[in-house]
């Protein structure tokens, strides 16, 4: 049985050789072929893997945290000052324009409105008594040159002496004189002027103390008051804001990458923390140069705030791009070739392969963002990149 075993295998090895031998003579006959005809065994062409360049998301909008602040903010200053009676708003509260914020008493601003009620009497009577003196001096003046004039004109019609009518005449000139002093008396301008003084001054005492109240300077939330009925208040200090919130503006302030996806936008979208639902703003203001000690640029906007669910202070989320703008050429991330600093991929041209630098950007998954070198459309080769050369035919696949 041994010897069974031994012969099977026996020729089992020469039918091995055999068939090697064979191989080697075919290999031997297609080189002499070759040689005989003389002209080289063309290359094959590599077979490749193409797809149609498209676009990819990069993810969810750009975001930046913007603060609200009120459209408009009306400082609010207790101008007479005094003990605080009564306080008729508090923080929080709505007010209109002409509502009564506060009620003071004050002894000096009392007497300041005396003083200048005062003042504008004795300036008045003053007025009044020069003027009734001038306007006697003036009549009385205008009839003492019409006098003088029907003496003059008599005594030349009877011949009088040249003495004489010299004498008149000087009469004469020296009433007529007086009578345009009179009439131009400056003395009666300076005591409009103090007049007109002394009113302005008790217009401004009345503004500033308003019957010891203090109103709201327009429609809004009043905000900031510190002060507690029974204080002492001095006069000019600060003693609240009122800030309107029927809009409210939104302000960020942004890199210079930033910039560039909002520059040339009219509104922007955002979302509050609270209910999370997506607004608009308009953008109000856009600086042209960054900020010298943040390098930043300030962004502005106002959106409606009707509901008065947007409080300032708060801070919201400000999307610079929307989705659609997160919705790039991109390509397969396996797909490029990185050479040192340059990165390339391989497009399809026709029947060759051609070579292109591009510029990346964001990789979300197996896709990166092309900002540069390729556009949605182009047949770009994912697969046997690696083994072309720039120019070189190709077939797909």
């Amino acid at each position: 049985m041994k010897t069974r075993l031994q012969r099977q295998a026996a020729r089992g090895r020469t039918m091995t050789v055999a068939q090697l031998l064979l191989c080697a003579a075919l290999i031997a006959g297609c080189s002499a072929a070759n040689t005989q005809t003389g002209e080289p065994a063309e290359p094959s062409k590599p077979t490749l893997k193409i797809e149609e360049v498209g676009k990819a998301s990069m993810g969810n909008p750009r975001e930046q945290i913007a603060e609200i602040a009120p459209s408009m903010k009306s400082d609010i200053y207790s101008e007479s000052g005094g003990i605080l009676l009564k306080l008729n708003k508090r923080n929080g509260e709505r007010v209109q324009a002409g509502d009564v914020i506060a009620e003071f008493e004050s002894k000096s601003a009392r007497i300041e409105r005396e003083r200048a009620e005062a003042t504008l009497k004795s300036a008045q009577s003053s007025l009044a008594a020069s003027s009734a003196d001038l306007t006697a001096s003036r009549l009385q003046l205008t009839n003492t040159v019409k006098k003088l004039e029907a003496q003059l004109k008599a005594q030349t019609m009877e011949g009088a002496e040249e003495e004489a009518l010299e004498e008149t005449k000087r009469n004469l000139q020296a009433a007529t004189k007086q009578l345009s002093a009179a009439n131009g008396n400056a003395g009666i301008a300076a005591l409009e002027a103090q007049v007109e003084a002394a009113r302005l001054s008790l217009e401004q005492v009345n503004s500033a103390w308003n019957g010891g109240k203090l109103i709201a300077p327009a429609n809004g939330v009043l905000t900031d008051v510190k002060a507690t009925e029974g204080m002492t208040i001095q006069a000019g200090s600060p003693f609240g804001i009122v800030q309107s919130t029927a809009k409210v503006k939104l302000k960020a302030w942004l890199s210079e990458t930033a910039v560039e996806l909002v520059r040339g936008k009219k509104e922007l979208v955002f979302t509050a923390s609270d209910d999370g639902a997506a607004r608009k703003a308009k953008v109000l203001h856009l600086a042209e140069v960054p900020d010298a000690a943040t390098r930043l640029y300030a962004l502005e906007l106002e959106s409606d705030n009707a509901d008065r669910a947007l409080k300032p202070t708060e801070r919201v989320q400000l999307q610079l791009t929307t989705k659609e703008e997160e919705n790039v050429v991109a390509v397969p991330s396996l797909s490029i070739i990185r050479e040192g600093r340059a990165t390339f991929v391989f497009v399809a041209s026709g029947s060759k392969a051609e070579k292109r630098e591009v510029k990346l950007g964001r990789v979300n998954g197996p896709f990166q963002e092309v900002i540069q070198g390729v556009s949605a459309g182009e047949r770009l080769i994912v697969s046997g990149q690696h083994s072309l050369a720039d120019g070189q035919t190709i077939e797909a696949g």
